[in-house]
């Protein structure tokens, strides 16, 4: 009689799970190196397969990077929810920042990974419709709205209004609210990709190489800006604009 797989699973499904690791692994480097070299022969050559053999794995190139960029996507909104839960008890603007280093440290950590998802694209690849990549940016994007918008309450989330001459709605925001968040308000929606925006654009600049001159200063700076931009949301929170 065999014995039932145990929860790690069968050898089988370990070893082939611990193949598809080592080839992501090694397609990350090929990437790294130069967005437009990574071939599936070439990474069945350093795997040590066939690529016949990888067919059975990734059956295209397209596939391969798919499975990357939506690896990169949940794994950085891992991090992030967890920083929230994490530091769920601390006032808002505190918990903020925490989960804004949090996001820095991911990136400055994995910055192969980061720049694969917000960096320059990858030579004729394509994202499919509404395929993993896709599903797992939604995922990061409402995983940021829940640590920003979590504790709010509807009254003030209502109250948020957008600023200047016209307060009106952008249907583009209505339409994303619903589908990272359903029944946000699009002027907190526009509140939060403003915040993401000062969150994200430092770390670009800084894993990019612009800011070498702030050397082992750059997470006090990072720290410093992030403070002010949670001070902002939460006299928006206060007050509503």
């Amino acid at each position: 009689m065999s014995e039932a797989p145990t929860r790690r699973g069968s050898l089988r499904e370990r070893k082939r799970a611990a193949t598809i690791d080592e080839i992501k692994s090694v397609a990350l480097d090929q990437l790294a190196a130069d967005l437009g070299q990574m071939t599936l022969r070439g990474v069945a050559r350093e795997v040590g397969l066939t690529v016949q053999s990888l067919y059975n794995y990734f059956p295209s190139r397209e596939d391969l990077i798919t499975a990357l960029v939506a690896d990169a996507h949940n794994a950085l909104a891992d991090a992030v929810q967890a920083a929230g839960r994490e530091h769920q008890a601390l006032p808002a603007p505190e918990r903020l920042v925490r989960v804004a280093l949090t996001y820095r440290r991911w990136a400055v950590e994995h910055r192969a990974r980061f720049l694969l998802i917000y960096g320059t694209p990858v030579p004729g690849y394509r994202a499919p419709e509404e395929g993993p990549t896709t599903g797992a940016a939604r995922r990061l994007g409402a995983t940021l709205i829940e640590v920003v918008f979590g504790d709010w309450s509807a009254a003030e989330m209502a109250g948020i209004r957008r600023p200047g001459e016209d307060a009106r709605p952008i249907s583009a925001l209505a339409t994303a609210a619903e589908l990272l968040s359903p029944g946000m308000p699009p002027a907190a929606l526009g509140l939060g990709l403003d915040l993401w925006g000062r969150i994200h654009g430092l770390v670009m600049l800084e894993i990019l190489g612009h800011l070498p001159w702030l050397g082992p200063d750059a997470e006090a700076n990072y720290r410093d800006a992030m403070t002010r931009a949670a001070a902002d949301v939460q006299r928006v929170r206060e007050h509503g604009a």
